[in-house]
């Protein structure tokens, strides 16, 4: 019983750490189903006083294909990745978009990856199709 304890409080400590993500580390998460295969890749993390802010950015997304950056919060990433992968494939350069959302001083993501791939392919959608 005792041991079943200690490991259950392992694992816990385990999930929880700040720790959990590094720079480069690559993920499986819980894609739209039109987004099979996608895969999310952490390109810089960044501290700040509200905690880590991770740059993302995401390929394999059905109607986009790619998103080149996006700060998201330890949140965000919590909710949304399944397993990290060793995953040969080619992710955009974030560089240009992490500096524009500092320019801006942006906030940071807290939905989930599947939801922020929601919100931009809508976005491109309105400005491909903009009503009259």
């Amino acid at each position: 019983m005792w041991k079943a304890i200690v490991l259950l409080a392992a694992l816990l400590t385990i999930a929880a750490s700040p720790n959990r993500y590094a720079e480069g580390q690559v993920w499986e998460y819980k894609v739209r189903p039109k987004d099979t295969g996608s895969l999310v890749k952490i390109q810089k993390i960044e501290e700040s006083p509200r905690g880590p802010i991770y740059h993302i950015s995401l390929i394999g997304i059905a109607g986009i294909g790619e998103l080149q950056h996006a700060p998201v919060s330890q949140q965000t990433l919590d909710k949304s990745v399944i397993k990290q992968v060793s995953d040969p494939k080619t992710f955009p350069d974030a560089t240009e978009g992490i500096a524009e959302r500092r320019k801006a001083q942006g906030g940071v993501f807290s939905i989930s990856l599947a939801e922020i791939a929601d919100i931009v392919e809508q976005a491109i959608a309105k400005r491909q199709n903009p009503v009259s």
